[in-house]
């Protein structure tokens, strides 16, 4: 029996890969879109407001959903953080990205349907445990590899963000509300400001989940527009958590880190 599937639609190419893996796949779908979408032919796009969450969940109920999945980035302001978090938890006290898992839970229990990650419905997606692209690191490299991990963990508990930038086995910058690209615009305004120098080791980009988010909502994501942005803030390793990174645009993705001399790899936590 075809699954009846809910699309939460942010931005991104990470929309677009759901929506094709589940037509595919012969699901019956509807994207709601929480963020603005392009022009989706032969798909029904319905308005999504964040500030309204039981709209969200009428329009789900109306579908008859059997299974709902989350993808792409989704903005959030304070206000529409604080407003779904009372929805969620009864309190408006603003829990940072984490309202999102919050927030699935009570969707589930409302509608009945069943919370997918985007990497269930597309399962092609997962970093692997293995060398994705460039040449293999050093031991040195791969220590500083490890490092980098650990930190982008140590700041997703924090729920602050899921990506640090290393130079060697120093943290140098960290991902906040900004979100990777910022990140990404800080490293290469430091760099040319000499603030980040050069023999210290080269600077890796590692991304992974918050260990305290569910696997259905907000994975970390990397794809071509990551690696040419790690590669205009210097970058020359970007090292991602196996098994809970998204790959996006994979064969284009793995094509820029090679033109442009960069390593990825996926490495397991632990």
């Amino acid at each position: 029996m075809p699954r009846r599937l809910s699309i939460l639609a942010g931005t991104g190419s990470l929309v677009t890969h759901v929506i094709e893996a589940a037509q595919r796949a012969g699901d019956e779908i509807q994207v709601i879109a929480l963020m603005p979408q392009p022009d989706r032919p032969g798909v029904t796009v319905l308005p999504g407001d964040t500030r309204d969450p039981m709209s969200i969940i009428r329009t789900i109920r109306a579908f008859r959903s059997t299974h709902i999945t989350l993808a792409g980035g989704v903005t959030l302001g304070d206000r529409a953080r604080e407003g779904l978090s009372e929805f969620a938890t009864g309190s408006p006290a603003s829990a940072g990205d984490a309202v999102l898992s919050k927030m699935s839970a009570v969707v589930r229990t409302m509608t009945g349907a069943r919370i997918l990650g985007a990497h269930e419905v597309a399962r092609d997606l997962l970093a692997p445990n293995d060398r994705i692209a460039g040449a293999d690191l050093t031991g040195q490299q791969l220590k500083s590899a490890r490092i980098a991990l650990a930190a982008a963990r140590d700041i997703g508990r924090l729920d602050l963000g899921q990506a640090v930038v290393v130079a060697g086995a120093r943290v140098v910058a960290a991902e906040d509300v900004g979100g990777t690209d910022e990140l990404l615009h800080r490293v290469a305004r430091h760099r040319q400001e000499g603030r980040i120098g050069d023999g210290v080791g080269p600077l890796i980009l590692a991304k992974a989940a918050k260990p305290q988010q569910p696997l259905s909502v907000d994975l970390p994501a990397i794809g071509p527009d990551t690696v040419a942005k790690a590669a205009e803030a210097g970058i020359s390793i970007i090292a991602v958590e196996a098994g809970k990174t998204l790959l996006l645009e994979r064969a284009a993705m793995i094509e820029a880190a090679e033109k442009r001399g960069i390593a990825i790899l996926g490495l397991k936590h632990g």
